[in-house]
């Protein structure tokens, strides 16, 4: 009886032990906000309130992310930042549209891939081009400010003539004489 209860103990162990095992590997692969380095929190804080909702898939390509992220130009990191955040604020519809509508991309033919991307960077040069102008629009448009805001022109200072002296600034106050003090 006691060899049955020691193999049973034996066995319990094991089971535990790749438990914990399993578990600590899940645990990597799929680890939480607080697992993260200081560094990986930093990058991926714009999905911050997400990260619990991730799959285990999903954590690891946002980890992978943050590996490449201090290679990136600082722009792109800008990009990346930017792009975090914008996917953070769709609904989960939203992302599943997104998804299926990048899935049917990549299975379009090369040469048609590319006539959207040549498409696309068309249409967002023409939509900056027309905020510029609507914003040269804007400020143009704006009244120019009031008298009383712009600043006095300063009359052009003439020099004084050869042998003549400079005139005084004011009748009681001559440029030899201190400043009178006002009471």
């Amino acid at each position: 009886m006691a060899q049955a209860l020691r193999g049973i103990a034996l066995a319990l162990c094991l089971v535990c032990l790749g438990f914990s095992a399993a578990h600590a590997q899940s645990s990597k692969q799929s680890p939480a906000w607080g697992q993260l380095t200081a560094e990986q929190q930093k990058i991926l804080a714009p999905i911050r309130g997400e990260w619990d909702k991730l799959d285990p898939v999903r954590k690891r390509k946002w980890i992978g992310i943050t590996q490449r992220y201090p290679g990136m130009k600082p722009e792109e990191q800008v990009r990346l930042q930017k792009r975090m955040q914008e996917w953070a604020s769709l609904t989960p519809e939203q992302r599943r549209a997104a998804r299926e509508k990048y899935k049917e991309f990549e299975q379009l033919p090369v040469d048609e891939r590319q006539a959207m991307r040549e498409k696309w960077d068309k249409y967002k040069q023409e939509l900056a081009q027309k905020q510029q102008e609507g914003q040269a629009q804007q400020e143009a448009a704006q009244p120019a400010a009031p008298a009383a805001e712009q600043a006095p022109e300063k009359p052009a200072e003439s020099a004084p003539a050869e042998g003549t002296q400079p005139v005084a600034a004011s009748p009681q106050q001559s440029p030899q004489s201190p400043p009178q003090s006002q009471q």
